[in-house]
């Protein structure tokens, strides 16, 4: 009589199990769900461009864009009052080439050193190059998350090499990885397109500028196995002489304008420049993991770029050159790292595929 009766109670709770594991379903693993819940009353809204000076694609469209650029990437670390002892690190990357994909608001790509570099100069070594970008962009602001990694750098100082009939000394222990995190505003986003100059999801179909603000938090971090300092230079930095890792830290807030020249419709030339200080922390770090010393000081950066291209309703082309130089006097040293990219920009824009679409609906928020 009781087996029956067992049998039915395990039934009923196997059964309640089920049902509240269906209750209790994690929409945090469900975009779409987890709107729906905690933000039901959420839609996201733009007021149109002027459509006189812009020009905006059908959302359904979705660009891919191929990247090949050269790198000039170097950090120096100079002693005060001893420049001949400095370290100058120098990259060894001829060629960068990456791919992004653009579709509504979302930008996402990435880059990598795929050809080995052709005509090394003499006792250089190799340098291993990647990074990977994701955006989230409307007419009026962007955001951006960047992560970049350099394994392997030169120093080209003479006076740091153990070898006297050698200049150069391959680093290949030391590499350079920085993280980015930052904001642009657009003050003139009705009548200036900042998107048309760096993901081209927009055209400037008539000539104008704009001020634009920029605000950002970077961490960038030069490590090795080793010390970073040759036995030359130690003395020099005088208490810094075991030194394996520098972290650096820092926030700017840098006001910047920006224009661009249509030529007959399809050509134009498009200029951006910031110039900012910002609040930057620096900490020394030895082999055994030990803060050495820890510094907070004013940064002066230069942030710009400057391009030339075609652009058309399904296709674009452009040569651009970018850089971003950073540079700050501390108190045993001065410090220096530039970024400078050349290179072309060609792109592809045509309806996302259907996958593409179900995605992104399932995953953004209504409205965008």
């Amino acid at each position: 009589m009781w087996k029956p009766i067992t049998c039915l109670a395990f039934i009923w709770m196997y059964a309640g199990f089920i049902y509240a594991q269906e209750k209790k379903e994690n929409v945090f693993l469900h975009p779409d769900k987890f709107y729906q819940k905690y933000f039901p009353n959420l839609k996201i809204k733009y007021n149109p461009a002027d459509s006189n000076y812009i020009r905006t694609y059908p959302k359904s469209h979705m660009i891919v864009s191929l990247h090949v650029l050269t790198p000039n990437i170097y950090v120096d670390i100079v002693p005060v009052q001893a420049a001949f002892a400095a370290s100058k690190f120098r990259t060894n990357t001829n060629t960068i080439t990456g791919l992004s994909f653009s579709y509504r608001h979302i930008t996402a790509g990435f880059a990598l050193s795929l050809l080995p570099p052709l005509g090394d100069p003499p006792d250089h070594a190799r340098s291993y190059y990647r990074t990977a970008t994701i955006k989230y962009k409307s007419p009026v602001y962007i955001l951006t998350f960047r992560f970049m990694k350099i394994k392997g750098v030169t120093d080209v100082n003479a006076f740091n090499s153990p070898d006297p009939q050698k200049s150069n000394t391959p680093r290949t222990d030391v590499n350079i990885k920085e993280y980015e995190f930052e904001g642009i505003y657009n003050f003139n986003w009705k009548k200036y397109s900042y998107l048309s100059t760096i993901d081209y999801t927009e055209s400037q179909v008539r000539s104008h500028a704009g001020f634009l603000l920029k605000a950002g938090i970077y961490n960038q971090q030069i490590y090795s196995d080793t010390n970073l300092l040759s036995m030359q230079q130690r003395t020099y930095f005088e208490d810094l002489t075991n030194i394996s890792e520098i972290i650096s830290y820092y926030i700017k807030v840098s006001p910047g304008v920006g224009g661009k020249l249509v030529i007959k419709e399809h050509f134009y030339a498009a200029c951006t420049v910031f110039s900012p200080l910002g609040l930057y922390t620096n900490r020394l770090y030895a082999s055994d993991e030990q803060r050495v010393r820890s510094e907070t000081n004013l940064l002066w950066t230069l942030d710009g770029s400057v391009n030339v291209g075609y652009q058309s309703d399904h296709f674009y082309a452009a040569a651009r050159c970018d850089i971003d130089s950073r540079t700050t006097m501390l108190h045993r040293m001065n410090f220096t790292s530039v970024y400078n990219y050349i290179g072309i920009d060609i792109g592809y824009r045509f309806k996302a595929p259907l996958f593409i679409k179900k995605f992104y609906r399932k995953t953004m928020p209504p409205g965008m």
